[in-house]
């Protein structure tokens, strides 16, 4: 499914960069909460949408993902953007690392939480791969948030896009039996996550708001987007 998405996946809505203000607002985030740099490793690369960020900022990141052609898609942004130096990408499984102990300074990833099995079990490879002091940064939504008045306007919004774009908005989900097998699919709030961290042994956990990046986001959206997409997304850190 996800190699299916990747030639249309940064066209989607809270996927790819649609504004110079949503990559700036992006790129603030990122420089807050990486600092100077590092060794990252993007789990979930996709097609390396934070790792070429955060490559732009000066860090060195590798990404890893089960689809190869969504960093199919990821090598050709490396390559035309001149970060061939700064960003590699490898096939990897989010819950079982093939590296060393200690190997990253940084493990970030954008989207990823909701598709694993077992996310418990990805959380502690993150932190046996990061370095004493390293830092984790998973950036998740609550995509089910909806009271009935917004679930009214986003339908609507899919309504609009159906006629507009002739295509079917509600395609493309889970089938219902894998749904099931995913834990922290849809409604998961940050108290989730930052339970999970501490529970494994990250200090200093905590959740920052995306309010900039939302903001700028709604922006670059056409009117059926913004009345079909509200999703509440958020950032939580912790520290090894």
């Amino acid at each position: 499914m996800w190699d299916g998405y990747s030639l249309s996946y940064d066209e989607q809505y809270a996927h790819g960069i649609k504004s110079s203000g949503e990559k700036s607002a992006w790129s603030n985030l990122l420089k807050r909460e990486l600092g100077s740099s590092k060794y990252i490793l993007d789990v979930g690369t996709g097609t390396g949408f934070l790792a070429v960020l955060a490559a732009n900022l000066g860090h060195t990141c590798l990404g890893i993902d089960l689809s190869e052609k969504m960093m199919e898609v990821g090598k050709k942004k490396v390559k035309s953007e001149g970060l061939s130096k700064k960003v590699s990408f490898e096939i990897g499984d989010a819950e079982s690392l093939s590296y060393e102990d200690n190997t990253f300074d940084v493990v970030m990833n954008r989207h990823l939480l909701w598709t694993l099995p077992d996310p418990e079990k990805a959380l502690k490879e993150w932190k046996r791969v990061l370095k004493p002091g390293g830092k984790i940064i998973i950036i998740n939504g609550a995509w089910s948030t909806f009271g009935l008045g917004q679930k009214s306007i986003s339908f609507l919004g899919k309504m609009l896009i159906a006629i507009q774009e002739q295509k079917n908005p509600w395609s493309g989900d889970y089938e219902k039996d894998l749904k099931n097998k995913l834990p922290l699919y849809n409604n998961v709030e940050p108290l989730d996550i930052e339970k999970i961290l501490k529970e494994i042994g990250f200090s200093d956990v905590s959740c920052i708001d995306m309010n900039d990046v939302y903001k700028e986001e709604v922006k670059a959206l056409p009117l059926r987007y913004r009345l079909a997409y509200r999703h509440e997304r958020y950032t939580v850190t912790g520290i090894k």
